[in-house]
């Protein structure tokens, strides 16, 4: 392959594939934070229709989850999803868990993220030579290597508190071998991350409502 072909396929590559970074190598925060409150503003709009078109379905499914999920249920769906590598976010919840007690429910979605990414360290750290976990992370893993490669285990706090994907950073950092107890710490930051974009998500639908 030539240059000129080597720099298509690339271009190509960049044009469909998602990439944190600038040119410079360095993280592009700019566009880090516009996808954050792209993403907030995203669940927002869509809970605000959902709330002023179907509220009587949006509140039988807050009693459901309620009374039959409780904490147990948020902290498990919370683990599993930040454990694996899933196109699914925690945020889905916060809508039909708005009027619970914030300090137990985020205490909870917090401890169960940060056990859940800390397991994941670990499936990375274990299992991280095997062909299929191998191809589980492919999509990520030219930035996801390149992230935890710069910054270590900080790699892990920005994948925290940003729309990076957690769960994908975690399992690197296990298959790069960044020390377990320094990740262990850096899971702590799920917990400013929860409380952020649930006081968001609340504040923006108390305003619109």
């Amino acid at each position: 392959m030539d240059n000129k072909q080597h720099r298509t396929k690339s271009s190509k590559l960049h044009l469909f594939n998602i990439s944190w970074f600038k040119e410079d190598g360095n993280l592009d925060w700019r566009q880090i934070i516009f996808k954050a409150v792209l993403l907030m503003l995203f669940f927002l709009i869509i809970y605000a229709i959902g709330l002023y078109f179907v509220r009587n379905e949006y509140q039988k499914i807050g009693s459901w989850v309620s009374s039959n999920l409780g904490l147990s249920g948020i902290a498990l769906f919370t683990f599993l999803t930040d454990m694996l590598i899933v196109p699914m976010s925690v945020d889905i919840v916060f809508p039909f868990v708005l009027n619970w007690d914030p300090v137990p429910l985020l205490l909870t979605m917090a401890l169960a993220s940060a056990v859940g990414g800390y397991c994941g360290y670990w499936i990375g750290r274990l299992f991280g030579k095997i062909g299929f976990i191998r191809r589980i992370t492919s999509s990520f893993s030219d930035d996801g290597e390149r992230l935890v490669n710069k910054y270590g285990v900080w790699a892990v706090v920005i994948a925290g508190l940003t729309p990076i994907p957690f769960s994908t950073v975690c399992w690197i950092s296990g298959m790069l071998k960044v020390h377990h107890l320094w990740v262990a710490l850096a899971t702590i930051s799920r917990l400013p991350r929860m409380i952020i974009y649930f006081a968001i998500l609340k504040g923006g639908l108390f305003f619109l409502f």
